[in-house]
């Protein structure tokens, strides 16, 4: 049995420091971090570098989500907010910025990446602040039987999203998690 950790959102790998504040750090896990934004990719790497004496550390230079696509990738005022939702909003709304090129970037299904990267038997823990992609990432995952069995625990950060309504809402999900016996830690503004 392995045990996972999924940074999904990794920015610029803050959750390295808040992993060291906790009474269990997870260096018994192999910690994936998915980032899809470019801009953050020079300061992760330097943390991931850092890192690598404690952590097994899996890099993955695109975003997951509800399918697999190739969509466009919004650069946002806040660096913190960039999104593949167009308009996106936490405590604050954040403005989509264009520097002179577009991010076009990949997104792999959760469900999927979860039954082709573990195995049965293996623990993964789910930190999710991936900006709006919350929604059609965890739907797909509570229908996904044979990939939920692996999750343990699901830390969420929920933004707020046009339409919404596309996707299972913050309180339809949380039942459909808590069916499954997780553990589940939700955070955000949704």
């Amino acid at each position: 049995m392995t045990k996972h950790f999924f940074d999904v959102g990794g920015n610029i790998g803050q959750t390295f420091d808040w992993l060291a504040t906790l009474p269990h750090d997870y260096s018994d896990h192999t910690i994936w971090i998915f980032e899809p934004s470019p801009r953050h990719y020079a300061k992760l790497i330097e943390k991931c570098q850092k890192m690598s004496s404690k952590y097994t550390i899996k890099l993955c230079p695109f975003g997951l989500g509800g399918t697999n696509d190739t969509i466009t990738f919004y650069e946002k005022d806040d660096d913190k907010g960039d999104s593949f939702e167009p308009w996106l909003k936490s405590d604050h709304e954040v403005t989509n910025i264009h520097q002179g090129y577009e991010v076009v970037s990949s997104m792999i299904s959760l469900p999927e990446f979860i039954l082709k990267v573990t195995s049965p038997g293996d623990q993964v823990v789910l930190d999710i602040d991936s900006e709006g992609s919350e929604y059609s990432m965890l739907e797909s995952l509570v229908k996904s039987p044979e990939a939920i069995k692996r999750v343990t625990q699901i830390i969420a950060e929920f933004h707020h999203i046009k339409n919404p309504e596309r996707f299972m809402s913050k309180d339809q999900l949380k039942a459909e998690i808590e069916k499954h016996n997780i553990k589940l830690l939700m955070r955000g503004f949704a």
